[in-house]
Parts: C-alpha cells; sequence; structure tokens
C-alpha cells in the first residue's frame, strides 16, 4: 500500500540515466480544479494534490494532480464521482490491464510521483516514515486521467480533475517488514521508459518488480502520521532508530494484510 506521500517544497535537481532533467512547471488547463492550487507536502492523503511528472513530446514537465484517480469515463458532478472513485489512489500491478479504471492509463497515461518518502503502518498504532538515506528523491510509478464535469454546479469550484494513481507490487526483503504492498519505485532508464508515450504492454510487465536497495531506510514516527489533517513536518520526526536492513525487529508489529483496517483515512484501501 502507498496511502500517505511526502514532498519536497521544491524538487531538487534531478537526474536520470546520468542525464541531467530539465523540468518546468505546466499551464495549468482551463477550468483546472481549484483545490490543485493549494500545495501539499507533508502526509498527502487520498483527494489531495501531489506534483506529478509527465511527458510529453519528449519534454518532462511538472503538474499537480489529484491523489485517487478519477477516469475519463466517469459520469455524474464531481461530488459524486470523487465519492465513487475514492479507493483508486493505489493500482495493483497484477490487475492494472484488466480493470476500467486503469487499463487505458497504463498504456497511454503514465508518469512519476517524486517523493521524499512515504508512511506505512505494520499496525494501526505504529506509523513509519520510509526514504532513502541521502533523502534524495525516491520516483514512484503512477498512471494518470483527466476528467470533466458537465454539472453546472462544479462551475466555481473547477470542471476539470486531473488525477493519478500509484501503481503498487509484492513488496521487497526490506519493505516486507513494514507490508505486504508496495509502491513500484523505477530508477535511471527504467524510469525515463516508464514515462514514455510508446512503450508495449509485455515491456510494461517487465517492471512490475518489487524494489531492492540498501538505502532505503524506514522509522518510527508519531502517531500525529494518522491524522490526515496534520500536514506538517511533525509526521517526519524520527521517535526511534532506524529498523536495519538485515535480520529481524522484534519492535515491528506483523505486517498488515492487505484486508486488515487502516489508520489512514476513512475509505482507505490497499
Amino acid at each position: 500500500m502507498c496511502g500517505r506521500l511526502n514532498q519536497f517544497a521544491s524538487l531538487p535537481a534531478l537526474s536520470l540515466a546520468g542525464k541531467q532533467l530539465r523540468i518546468e512547471r505546466r499551464l495549468k488547463k482551463k477550468g483546472e480544479d481549484k483545490k490543485a492550487e493549494a500545495q501539499v507536502i507533508h502526509n498527502i492523503c487520498p483527494t489531495d494534490y501531489a506534483d506529478v511528472l509527465t511527458m510529453q513530446a519528449d519534454a518532462i514537465g511538472i503538474e499537480r494532480m489529484r491523489f485517487g484517480l478519477v477516469p475519463s469515463w466517469a459520469k455524474g458532478s464531481k461530488k459524486e464521482v470523487t465519492k465513487k472513485f475514492r479507493l483508486t489512489f493505489n493500482a495493483r500491478c497484477e490487475s492494472i490491464f484488466e480493470l476500467a479504471s486503469y487499463r487505458g492509463p497504463i498504456l497511454r497515461q503514465r508518469c512519476l510521483i517524486p517523493v521524499r518518502g512515504w508512511h506505512e503502518w505494520p499496525d494501526r498504532n505504529l506509523p513509519y516514515f520510509i526514504h532513502r538515506t541521502d533523502d534524495a528523491p525516491v520516483l514512484l510509478a503512477g498512471i494518470w486521467d483527466v476528467w470533466e464535469s458537465h454539472s453546472p454546479e462544479d462551475v466555481e469550484s473547477g470542471t476539470v480533475i486531473t488525477s493519478m494513481s500509484v501503481v503498487t507490487t509484492p513488496p521487497g526483503r526490506y519493505m516486507a517488514k513494514f507490508h505486504d504492498r508496495s509502491p513500484l519505485i523505477l530508477e535511471g532508464e527504467t524510469a525515463l521508459a516508464w514515462m514514455h508515450p510508446v512503450i508495449h504492454a509485455d515491456d510494461l510487465r517487465t517492471l512490475f518488480k518489487p524494489y531492492e536497495s540498501d538505502q532505503l531506510e524506514a522509522y518510527r514516527v508519531s502517531t500525529v502520521a494518522s491524522q490526515a489533517r496534520n500536514k506538517t513536518d511533525e509526521v517526519l520526526r524520527p521517535i526511534a532508530a532506524p529498523v536495519p536492513q538485515h535480520g529481524t525487529d522484534q519492535s515491528i508489529a506483523p505486517v498488515a494484510s492487505a484486508d486488515a483496517p487502516q489508520p489512514m483515512l476513512p475509505g482507505l484501501a490497499p
């Protein structure tokens, strides 16, 4: 699972496959949801907006997207579709080509979500923050879509929602200490390939691999991280030493199963 994201106030210089990337913010769409104007850095929850990287004509740009994909074909008002699609913030790699909400975007609209890290809850009272030891951006693979309302009630707040979902895989060795799902993390050439608009489905499937890296680090943080309204850096502050990469740590509760209740916000699902 990946249900709480944390980003940088401004994206650090990003290099992929030895190439320094020039990233410009794209112009917002006409009628864009006004909620996208607010930048959230810490404790980005489903329905919040996050900064996302996309590729258009070989140029990489950054734009703000709702965390929780609303498919372009959804019918109804903004209130109706956001309620109906409140559980689409993660897309399992095993079913992404079959589910109606995801099978179009996975083939045509892929993105990267640069994060400082994310939270996991092995137990509802034990939030952990996961990041790189060098605090470099972690690139999460995502898919995105654009939905437009035709309801007069949405004109004032914005009729267009650009939204995304984080792709998840089974966990790698280290991530398995904290949950039975993990975001798909990509680096270098594979990260660039993911964003490229032309790539075959079979080639995409080869990228669906659990992430293994000794640079990942997790440490316990306060239970304030479980409060969706808390958007301060308090949600990142360690209250215990990092969990070692190797061996077992008896202080970690049993890994949450995909069916276990989660401590985040109402409607959260794996």
